[in-house]
């Protein structure tokens, strides 16, 4: 996935725009498709087992009729049967029985010439004795052993069919095979015994079938067959697939089964009659099912050539309205890279690779600004270093003034201006440094011994003053008159303001890789809503509280500059008690700053 994700990612714009429309358009597209096949195919099955369904009932129902009227017609000769007692004679030898042939022989050549479907019919006797239209004996086994006779009369008052009529003591005697027909039988029981007079037994031939059949078209290589009970064949018409039917496909009338034989796909579906027990099976081929689905495919795959086409020739257009600006754009980068700064992107419409444009020409002619102000400032600061070879005279004329007083402080014993002359010295050797901006915590706190110093000279024992500083901080570099603002707030507005001496505290340590300093003081301190205000002002970008705490605010940025985000200034204080300000700062020693 992600080998597909960086191919995707390298593409040209045009190249992932192309892709991307063609991919969301065949999405929905391929979707709706795959539906519609999908529906259409269930559609086409649901349609063809309807169709098949109702072709199958009219066979079976057909078959019936047929059935029902041999049925009737046997229940018409038994009417006739019945009031000849046959069962009261014993043999063929009894002169009733020449009658009673007679009779019978005649009623059945009547039924047989008027019932075109009827193949013959036979009678016989518990007695064994016959009559038949048709048929006649094939030998002296008695007919009561018969597989016909036996079922019939298992079942008085029941038809009983057989599909299979091979193997019985009989034989036709008109033009047609045993495997052109199938049987109905009837037990006839006499009405007074109740004793059973014997069986009635049609042939009849499967034309009633066939006809039945003919008119079910089920397509061209679709077909209808009918099973017994036993699922034995009683018609089908010609043709080699029915016997690789497997009974056991035959397990669901609701549903149809889907099977393939022969190398064919078939649809396989049946109905069972609850007046035979036959079923009437349908075998519809799943391809011409298919047929209409499968030119519908062939319809889907050349509108989706066509979509894909149509999707290639807008994305292409598309995509040149965005890539042919950023090609433009490009190009005139290229030629910036070169030094051209006069180029300009020339965009007509609102869209954001013209906004892009727009912002790369304001972006050149801002490069152009600062070319110059850069000219300008270059220009200035040789001004400005030429000015400071010149004002380098004036220090060393300070220092050789207060050099000559501190001598004529010797020479009349006065100690005490010596020491003023030699601290205020250092204070202004520690503030120029040698044009350094960058100091060590070392020589920042030697600059506020000798400025406490000095005003102590001043206010006497008012000011009292302690500084402790640790010697690991020692070297740790920081910028330089940090402290001198904060000691000169806590004399002017903490110490001075107290009635009483004050005390000043000024403390270094190393905090894991920070510095803290801290100086506190004894004085008149603050109300709680101004240290809150000052607080803010120091947590607030830009200028804000300039005006208000020009010292804090010269820390802050002087410590900003240097460290960004990375210090804090903490103010706290209590009126009557006094202040206490904390500066932390990330530990650098002079190695470090000469990196940065």
């Amino acid at each position: 996935m992600k080998y597909w994700t960086k191919r995707f990612m390298d593409m040209k714009i045009r190249d992932k725009m192309i892709n991307s429309h063609i991919f969301i358009a065949l999405i929905p597209f391929c979707f709706v498709g795959l539906l519609g096949i999908i529906s259409s195919t269930r559609e086409a099955e649901r349609n063809v087992t309807q169709h098949t369904s109702l072709l199958v009932g009219q066979v079976q129902h057909t078959t019936d009729i047929y059935i029902s009227s041999i049925e009737k017609t046997a229940n018409m000769l038994i009417r006739i049967i019945e009031p000849m007692h046959l069962n009261k004679i014993p043999s063929a030898e009894d002169s009733r029985w020449e009658a009673y042939e007679t009779a019978l022989k005649n009623s059945f050549e009547t039924v047989a010439e008027t019932h075109d479907e009827i193949a013959g019919i036979f009678f016989a006797t518990e007695h064994d004795m016959y009559v038949g239209t048709g048929m006649s004996r094939i030998s002296r086994d008695p007919f009561v052993k018969e597989v016909w006779y036996e079922k019939a009369a298992a079942s008085p008052g029941e038809m009983q069919i057989i599909s299979n009529v091979t193997g019985r003591n009989i034989v036709t005697e008109a033009a047609y095979s045993i495997d052109d027909v199938f049987s109905v039988m009837k037990a006839v029981i006499d009405p007074e015994t109740g004793e059973r007079v014997g069986v009635l037994l049609f042939d009849v031939k499967h034309e009633i079938i066939s006809s039945a059949i003919q008119d079910a078209n089920i397509g061209e290589n679709g077909f209808v067959f009918v099973l017994d009970e036993q699922n034995h064949l009683v018609y089908a018409p010609t043709n080699k697939i029915v016997y690789r039917i497997r009974p056991e496909w035959l397990w669901n009338e609701e549903e149809p089964v889907t099977a393939v034989t022969n190398g064919e796909k078939y649809q396989i579906s049946y109905q069972k009659s609850a007046y035979t027990g036959w079923k009437t099976v349908s075998v519809s081929s799943y391809r011409e099912i298919m047929g209409g689905i499968n030119t519908m495919l062939i319809m889907f795959g050349w509108v989706l050539v066509l979509t894909i086409l149509t999707v290639f020739i807008v994305a292409v257009k598309i995509s040149e309205t965005v890539t042919k600006p950023i090609v433009r754009l490009r190009n005139l980068m290229k030629e910036t890279e070169k030094g051209n700064l006069s180029v300009r992107f020339e965009g007509d419409y609102l869209d954001e690779v013209s906004e892009l444009g727009r912002r790369f020409n304001q972006m050149l002619e801002r490069i152009q600004e600062l070319m110059e102000e850069v000219y300008k400032e270059q220009e200035n600061k040789r001004k400005a270093q030429l000015k400071a070879v010149q004002e380098q005279f004036k220090p060393h004329f300070l220092y050789n003034t207060l050099d000559t007083i501190g001598w004529m402080a010797r020479e009349h014993s006065a100690y005490d201006i010596v020491h003023l002359v030699d601290a205020l010295t250092n204070v202004f050797r520690i503030s120029l440094s040698k044009g350094k901006d960058y100091i060590t915590i070392e020589e920042e706190i030697r600059y506020i011994s000798n400025y406490l110093y000095i005003q102590k000279i001043r206010y006497g024992p008012k000011v009292q003053y302690e500084i402790q500083a640790e010697e690991d901080c020692m070297k740790v570099v920081l910028p330089k008159m940090i402290l001198q603002p904060l000691v000169e707030n806590s004399i002017y507005h903490g110490v001075k303001m107290k009635n009483g001496d004050g005390h000043l505290k000024i403390t270094g340590r190393v905090e894991d890789d920070w510095v803290s300093l801290e100086v506190w003081d004894d004085g008149r301190g603050m109300e709680e809503e101004k240290v809150w205000e000052l607080s803010r002002l120091l947590n607030e970008p830009g200028e804000a509280g300039k005006n208000r705490s020009f010292g804090l605010f010269y820390i802050k940025e002087r410590l900003r500059i240097r460290y960004g985000d990375q210090f804090q200034v903490l103010v706290e204080s209590k009126e009557g008690q006094g202040t206490r300000i904390v500066i932390r700062i990330p530990k650098e020693v002079q190695n470090d700053l000469e990196k940065g």
